[in-house]
């Protein structure tokens, strides 16, 4: 099995500021968004059930080390990674219960 989560740097960042942002309105998040960076990182991250992970370069379609993660890619993957062990520890604790 695997699975595909896709993160857009873009959206990353505007949620950090909605919830950080002191009653900015979405539209001035936007203002902000589109004054910083002209690039934005899109990649998709398939991480297998044996517990490895690829990470392709929506933009390129070519592979990415995890090394080449800026802050931001590197924290969704920590929690993505995160969420699967919770999740795959779950499911042990039901399967030895039953």
């Amino acid at each position: 099995m695997v699975t595909n989560v896709r993160f857009i740097e873009r959206d990353y960042y505007k949620n950090v500021i909605a919830e950080n942002g002191e009653q900015l309105s979405e539209q001035q998040i936007e203002k902000i968004l589109d004054a910083s960076e002209p690039f934005w990182a899109d990649l998709t991250f398939k991480f297998f059930e044996n517990g490895s992970m690829i990470i392709i370069d929506n933009h390129t379609e070519l592979q990415v080390p995890l090394s080449s993660l800026n802050e931001a890619a590197c924290e969704f993957y920590a929690q993505q990674r995160i969420k699967m062990i919770k999740a795959k520890l779950r499911n042990q604790k039901i399967t030895e219960a039953s």
